[in-house]
């Protein structure tokens, strides 16, 4: 056998088999080699190096009676060291989605359609691919061979599928030998064949993994709790990893979302909705204790299905995303939680869905998620758009600086969405070689309905990039630079100052291109009057670099939201911008001091602390609780569930109360309130103008500095047989899942009560989905009130200023707070409508009726309609309710209830729906 070697047409090498003969070919393999080392590497930024073969067979004399085509390969090399892939001897992060060309049909599986779907993808930052058939049955895929080799040409790492064991019957001890496994492993190993870009395969999928292969915890390459099933399946795939080893031991072998098997921890990770502070620290124990790569196959974060409420179990049945449940969609409910009010301003398509799924509900359906006429899975929905983007920013900048081997953007298909006016499914004929159609591959005659992805359909100017998609561009390309938290913290996003205080945040530059990378940045801190400018240069091979920059803020700073930006630039970026947001706090004058304001400090730790000494205030606290005539205050951990506790009857006598952070078992078994344990990094006002919020506005409210100590930073939990070993927790004597927890960095609220419906409580602020959690909330009973504060202000491993400016307000207002005079509620209406309010606790009036009907005389009994012309009058005192049906009745007496009105006095109206009444009934 002769081999001689090319490079663009040029002979580099050559070298020959010794002499053999026809009976020494084993299974029609005949394996001989040299030394060689080529000048060149293939990589990720070099794909051009590849070289060709050009194999003969020479009798003796020279004759060559055969010839093989030339063949194209690379040299490269593809390893595994600690918790690190390394290319050629350099880490590389990977960042992967799956590739579906092979699936989608001939006029997606050829050359020049793969590699533009490759190039495409190269733009997101994505620089590996799987294929995406998840077994090798027949009719699973079309052929790879131009894709693959499409993938060589552009740069692409792939991690290629072979069967999976699942389909092949392992009952036996010679198994290997005689069910199917080895001759198809055999067929795709020689698809891999020589193609540098084929760096893994792929099996397993979706099939050896279990529980908490998700557990921030337990993604240190040595825990694995499978249970029987998933250990039953682990033996099965290790023997098909052996068969597949056997063939090829240059790659890799990975199982697909399997958790940690093999030289990796994978997993497909779908936490919900987890905070997005604590999902930027997730990889940390990881980081810091790792022994293997960690490979997140799916990512979703948020998914798109996660804005319904069904999380895969239903009447006791574990199911996925195919499951005929009820899904309820729930888009302004869980977005309320991001951005408060404005998120039930609903759009069109959501009001469609709602009318839909309203509409199955009443019918008894049940019904799949893509049964909705916008579907879940769509980009449909612009108000997800921002959610997506703040995932994604924040927590892709985490991982990369964590160093996560690889991650998955999985649901890619909404990070792009059509641009409008495009025609869609247009049919195009496509040119035919005619000279060529001998040739092994596809030639595809024209397109008709496409798969509609951005790597996938129409021209890359048809797509336009969505909150998510702009957020991926900007944060996955090889070369990032942002500006992070604090030396302490490179995830924190406190962002709350004093005037005068010294700001210190850092630049990360992270580095992926495979090249060295030199730079200069340029720094600028802006706010209402004063601005700085930092000026600075960075350079480093390999992955991860920061610079610190320290910024003093000016203490004539008047409040004013300030923004540090950053300008890199260097030979891959022309100019990048990068920006942190910082808020000033105003300072308030020294608290007034003295007996009345004596109070007991008590924190978790059962010691005596001092709130909003930072700031100077002067507050300050005795060992043992204190209950006077004015104030009580217990911080978090003076109550328990069942010991001793000082009397509030003084409540109806004039006392007012001051409640910190109380633990959720207090909470809830002692003061009978539903909470739930969920660290919100953003509360919204809703009383914006009340004393305790007296110089706080939205933005105070988010992101503190430090961490929140109220609640452990782990979840205690079980793994419960009834949810399929999903770990769960105790919520109302209820065993419910729960996503686990990762700390209280920047919370500003972790144990939320749930608004009572029933009582006097009022609301100050209000946060989590639907805006259902109040962690500020007035109680008011008699002459007297009761404030629970469940704002993170007393337990903190670090002071914010928004924190102690509202517990210095707390006491404030406390101390000074006076009873209203109370308004007496009169209703008009339907009968149903009364019963509700009565059943929220709602005390209504007689309606009153003029003097000359009697001494003492009323309108009808308890607030009832009175008969038609009969007189009546209304107190300004009161509250005017008017429900479904009472505009008939206010009709008869206009120039009361204009009168009523005009006295600036208060009405509500209850459950009017269309045609409303007009005008008329409601002046005189």
């Amino acid at each position: 056998m002769h081999a001689r070697i090319t490079d663009g047409g040029q002979a580099v090498r050559e070298f020959e088999s010794s002499s053999f003969r026809v009976d020494e070919v084993r299974e029609g393999w005949l394996t001989f080699g040299a030394e060689w080392r080529p000048a060149k590497l293939w990589d990720l930024h070099t794909p051009q190096h590849q070289y060709d073969l050009h194999l003969a067979l020479r009798e003796d004399g020279g004759r060559e009676p055969d010839v093989l085509p030339p063949v194209r390969f690379g040299f490269r090399e593809f390893a595994i060291e600690g918790r690190d892939f390394r290319l050629n001897g350099t880490r590389v992060f990977l960042s992967a989605v799956p590739l579906d060309n092979a699936q989608v049909g001939a006029a997606a599986a050829t050359y020049a359609a793969a590699r533009e779907s490759l190039e495409r993808l190269r733009r997101l930052g994505i620089n590996f691919v799987y294929t995406h058939h998840y077994d090798c049955l027949p009719g699973a895929h079309l052929s790879l061979a131009e894709i693959l080799r499409a993938a060589d040409d552009v740069g692409m790492l792939v991690a290629l599928t072979q069967p999976h064991f699942s389909h092949y019957d392992w009952g036996t001890a010679e198994a290997e030998r005689t069910n199917g496994y080895a001759r198809h492993a055999a067929f795709y190993a020689g698809v891999a064949g020589n193609h540098p870009s084929v760096v893994m395969y792929a099996t397993s999928h979706n099939a050896t993994g279990y529980n908490e292969d998700m557990n921030p915890d337990l993604l240190d390459g040595r825990s694995s709790p499978r249970d029987n099933w998933a250990n039953n399946n682990v033996k099965k795939a290790l023997r098909a990893e052996a068969i597949v080893r056997a063939l090829d031991p240059e790659r890799l072998v990975y199982h697909h979302a399997s958790g940690n098997l093999g030289p990796m921890h994978s997993s497909n990770f779908y936490p919900n909705f987890v905070p997005v502070q604590e999902l930027s620290d997730w990889f940390e124990a990881w980081s810091t204790q790792g022994t293997k790569p960690l490979f997140l196959c799916e990512y979703g974060a948020p998914f798109t299905w996660d804005w319904a409420m069904y999380r895969g179990w239903y009447e006791g049945r574990r199911e996925f995303g195919s499951a005929v449940v009820p899904w309820e969609f729930c888009l302004a409910e869980w977005n309320a939680s991001f951005f408060g009010d404005r998120a039930f301003a609903i759009s069109e398509a959501e009001k469609r869905n709602l009318r839909w799924e309203a509409r199955q509900f009443r019918e008894g359906r049940r019904w799949h998620r893509w049964d909705y006429p916008h579907q879940l899975g769509s980009n449909d929905f612009a108000e997800r758009e921002p959610v997506f983007g703040r995932y994604f920013t924040e927590n892709w900048r985490a991982f990369r600086t964590w160093e996560l081997s690889a991650n998955s953007p999985w649901e890619h298909h909404v990070l792009f969405k059509l641009r409008p006016g495009t025609v869609r499914n247009r049919r195009e004929a496509l040119p035919v070689d005619w000279t060529g159609l001998q040739r092994p591959g596809f030639s595809p005659d024209y397109l008709g309905e496409r798969f509609e992805r951005m790597d996938m359909a129409y021209g890359v100017e048809d797509w336009v990039a969505t909150g998510g998609g702009e957020a991926i561009v900007r944060n996955n390309q090889p070369l990032l630079a942002y500006v992070a938290g604090g030396p302490e913290r490179f995830t924190s996003r406190g962002h709350n100052f004093l005037p005068g205080e010294t700001v210190t945040k850092q630049l990360i530059v992270i580095n992926n291109a495979r090249v060295s990378v030199e730079g200069r940045h340029r720094g600028r801190w802006a706010c209402r009057n004063r601005c700085g400018v930092g000026r600075g240069s960075a350079s480093r091979q390999g992955s991860k670099c920061g610079c610190r920059c320290g910024l003093i803020s000016r203490r004539t700073w008047r409040p004013a939201s300030t923004w540090l930006k950053r300008r890199w630039n260097s030979r891959l970026v022309k100019r990048s911008r990068t920006g942190s947001h910082c808020t000033c706090c105003p300072r308030r004058g020294s608290a007034r001091r003295g007996p009345k304001w004596l109070c007991s400090i008590r924190s978790a730790k059962r010691r005596t602390g001092c709130v909003g000494g930072a700031s100077g205030s002067g507050w300050w606290g005795r060992r043992k609780p204190r209950v006077s005539g004015t104030c009580s205050w217990w911080a978090g951990g003076a109550l328990s569930v069942d010991g001793p506790a000082p009397s509030l009857e003084r409540v109806r006598e004039g006392l007012r109360v001051l409640v910190f952070e109380q633990m959720p078992a207090v909470l809830e078994r002692r003061l009978g309130f539903r909470v739930v344990e969920h660290g919100l990094r953003q509360v919204f006002p809703r009383v914006p103008d009340h004393p305790v919020l007296a110089g706080l506005a939205t933005e105070h409210l988010r992101d503190w500095q430090g961490a929140a100590t109220l609640l452990p930073s782990r979840l205690k939990y079980e793994l419960s047989p009834r949810y399929n070993g999903a770990p769960t927790v105790k919520w109302c004597g209820l065993e419910v899942p729960r996503a686990w927890r990762c700390g209280h960095e920047g919370s500003v609220a972790s144990v939320l009560i749930e608004k009572p419906a029933r009582g006097d409580f009022l609301p100050l602020m209000d946060g989590g989905f639907s805006l259902q959690y109040s962690p500020l909330l007035e109680y008011r009973e008699g002459k007297g009130g009761i404030v629970f504060c469940q704002m993170d202000v007393t337990g903190r491993t670090v002071t914010d200023p928004a924190a102690a400016r509202l517990a210095e307000n707390l006491l404030e207002y406390v101390v000074k707070w006076q009873p209203a005079a109370r308004r007496s509620a009169v209703y008009v209406g339907a009968e149903n409508g009364r019963a509700s309010l009565e059943a929220a606790g709602v005390r209504l009036a007689a309606l009153p009726v003029p003097a000359g009907r009697g001494e003492g005389a009323t309108s009808s009994h308890q607030g009832q309609p009175s008969p038609a012309g009969t007189p009546w009058r209304l107190d300004p005192e009161q509250v005017l309710v008017v429900g479904p049906g009472g505009g008939r009745e206010l009709a008869g007496h206009r120039k009361v209830v204009a009168t009523f009105l005009a006295a600036g006095v208060a009405s509500w109206r209850s459950g009017w729906t269309r045609p409303r009444p007009t005008r008329a009934c409601l002046s005189g």
